[in-house]
């Protein structure tokens, strides 16, 4: 199968006179992508693109498809199903070629989009009467019956969407083929807008291998014919030559004349100029012992330079060095000073420390003696209320004797 444009439709006259309504495709390049495998994949079909784009209008994907197969960037991809992958390979350009002449086609289209339209100019309902106060106009009637199904029956021509549905057109006649223009002219309509995407079904009993290699045969052989033409072409460019050959040996003529002249003249010029060069040399000498004199000076003043370069190297270096013990004494000196003042600030903490110290032990030795003072206070009290129940005990005895005497006594 391959993917096409439409380009449009024209009409061509036969050998007898007779017009033929033709559409014009234009299905070139076409490449083949990719291939699907009955081991891998689980059927058999190609992977082919259309066309050209720039290489940034193009998707990751597509482009990573086209680069893998050595392909300019696609416009359109599709995948066709086959019987054989073998007849060509990933990367491989289909020509135009394997149709010939006579072949009949199947043309799958997309037919123009109509947008949602009316029952009368979707399906040709004649409609109402448009007199006498009728109001029916182009209305689509009555859906169906009433209570019997009590539903529309399923098939029944409403208003909708109307075109832009895939059609296929079969038994299409080629007419004629441009392998060169990628051109493909077929009998009859094909569904779509002009520069509208098409797909060209090839039929299953044409040999298309077969066909790629009649191409080839044919390329070839119209190479040789093109080369045969120029050969015989040659002789009318023989006849040319002679005559630009007769106007080149008049001219050749002159010019040898000419150069008789010249060298007259050149003759002449090389005495005049052997004169000049004896008094050229002479001051050539004089200009040359000048030029000696500058160079010498010259050199002087760059010995003299690089001295001066080398002096100032080895001072440079003296006061680096310089530079470096006093850097070193300076760094000794901030370490004294730093490791001064850490020791400093270690005795200053160590002090604290102590202090810190001291000052817990006083107060453990004060809480300590209050915990004494406590207990002190303690016994006294356990020694005052021991003290106070002797005194309660001997009270109640006192006067238990007491009572006892009285009682004797009464």
């Amino acid at each position: 199968m391959l993917i096409g444009r439409k380009l449009g439709m024209t009409r061509i006259f036969d050998d007898e006179g007779k017009s033929i309504p033709v559409t014009v495709i234009k299905a070139s390049p076409c490449f083949i992508l990719d291939r699907r495998t009955e081991e891998r994949d689980g059927y058999t079909a190609y992977i082919t693109g259309f066309g050209e784009k720039k290489e940034k209008r193009v998707k990751k994907p597509v482009l990573g498809l086209c680069k893998k197969a050595g392909v300019p960037p696609v416009e359109v991809i599709r995948e066709f199903r086959v019987e054989d992958t073998t007849t060509f390979d990933i990367g491989e350009k289909i020509p135009v070629s394997v149709l010939q002449k006579g072949d009949k086609v199947g043309v799958v289209g997309w037919s123009k989009g109509k947008g949602f339209q009316g029952v009368v100019k979707r399906w040709g309902f004649s409609g109402g009467p448009a007199s006498h106060g009728s109001r029916f106009g182009r209305l689509p009637g009555s859906a169906g019956a009433g209570t019997s199904p009590g539903r529309v029956t399923k098939g029944k021509k409403f208003p909708g969407r109307m075109g832009n549905d895939r059609i296929t057109v079969k038994n299409l006649e080629v007419i004629r083929l441009d392998a060169e223009k990628g051109l493909v002219v077929v009998k009859g309509a094909v569904p779509g807008f002009r520069t509208g995407l098409v797909l060209i079904k090839i039929d299953k009993s044409i040999d298309i291998a077969a066909r790629k290699e009649l191409a080839k045969e044919q390329a070839e052989k119209s190479k040789a014919e093109a080369a045969k033409k120029k050969v015989e072409e040659k002789p009318k460019d023989v006849k040319e030559e002679d005559k630009v050959g007769e106007a080149k040996a008049k001219t050749d003529k002159k010019e040898e004349k000419a150069e008789k002249v010249k060298d007259t003249i050149k003759k002449e010029n090389k005495k005049e100029d052997k004169k000049v060069k004896a008094e050229g040399k002479v001051e050539e000498t004089k200009e040359e012992d000048k030029k000696e004199k500058v160079k010498a000076k010259a050199k002087a003043k760059k010995e003299e330079i690089e001295d001066k370069k080398e002096e100032a190297i080895e001072v440079k270096a003296e006061t680096d060095e310089k530079e470096e013990v006093v850097e070193d004494k300076e760094r000794e000196d901030k370490k004294e000073k730093t490791e001064a003042k850490e020791e400093k600030e270690e005795g200053k903490a160590k002090e604290e420390v102590k202090a810190e110290k001291e000052e817990e032990k006083a107060e453990v030795v004060e809480a300590k003696e209050e915990v004494k003072a406590e207990k002190e206070e303690e016994k006294a009290e356990v020694v005052e209320a021991k003290e106070e129940k002797k005194e309660d005990d001997s009270e109640k005895e006192t006067d238990k004797e007491a009572e006892s005497k009285e009682k004797s006594d009464g």
